[in-house]
């Protein structure tokens, strides 16, 4: 099964904070935009999910799978590869 390319750039959000503090001396710090580039392995009306590796066996394995919400992507486009992976790698 072939994978698209994708170049995705999508705004993150902020991991919670770990400790206790006062509101009043929060700080909200502004959106953060993210920009990623995988293999579109999956998609569902909410979240699409890229790979940052794929290895190419009988039955295909992925590492670094990213999932972002479709509510975040600000923009996404395909990648054309300069030329397509072979079907074994060769040293």
């Amino acid at each position: 099964m072939a994978f698209p390319l994708f170049f995705v750039e999508w705004e993150d959000s902020a991991q919670p904070t770990a400790n206790w503090q006062w509101v009043d001396e929060y700080i909200l710090e502004d959106a953060i935009c993210c920009t990623s580039v995988g293999y579109l392995v999956s998609e569902t009306p909410s979240a699409i999910a890229l790979a940052a590796n794929l290895g190419d066996t009988a039955r295909t394995q992925a590492s670094g799978i990213l999932r972002i919400p479709r509510s975040a992507i600000r923009r996404m486009r395909p990648v054309k590869a300069s030329r397509p992976c072979a079907a074994q790698c060769v040293a």
